[in-house]
């Protein structure tokens, strides 16, 4: 799922494959507090190498996912508070995950590994901001989430 109205401030530094913004790793963290700003919230995400040729090795393991929102729960603190729970999930991961490790699990990776020596050109995190309409919407229809 994306939404389709991402201000340009929170897809700066992201990229678009399919229908999926990744963000550069470095540039997560100022996507997630613009998107909070704007009362988006963030559902969660994964990290992913994506290569040069297009292919994508998805890390699904590797998610830093927000809790639901609560019975009565205000949606500005909603938006709030998923911000904030999947911006530490993904610095925890950040700081505790050996990617070159991981990278050596796909043969496919190995050449950009040897030729950037460094697998964190590849490497986003794919996150997934939602508005309150959005969420409202899917409610109605669940086939556009």
């Amino acid at each position: 799922m994306v939404t389709d109205l991402l201000l340009p401030e929170i897809v700066k530094g992201a990229t678009l494959r399919g229908n999926e913004y990744g963000w550069i790793v470095s540039a997560f963290p100022d996507a997630v507090a613009k998107a909070q700003a704007h009362d988006y919230a963030c559902l969660g995400g994964q990290f992913q190498f994506r290569l040069p040729d297009g292919g994508t090795c998805e890390m699904y393991w590797l998610q830093a996912d927000s809790g639901e929102r609560k019975a009565g729960e205000a949606w500005r603190d909603y938006a709030r508070r998923s911000c904030s729970e999947v911006l530490q999930r993904f610095q925890r991961l950040m700081a505790t995950t050996d990617f070159k490790k991981e990278a050596s699990n796909w043969p496919n990776l190995q050449a950009v590994i040897e030729h950037e020596l460094d697998c964190g050109s590849c490497l986003v995190f794919v996150a997934y901001f939602v508005t309150e309409a959005e969420i409202a919407q899917t409610t109605v229809n669940p086939q556009s989430l």
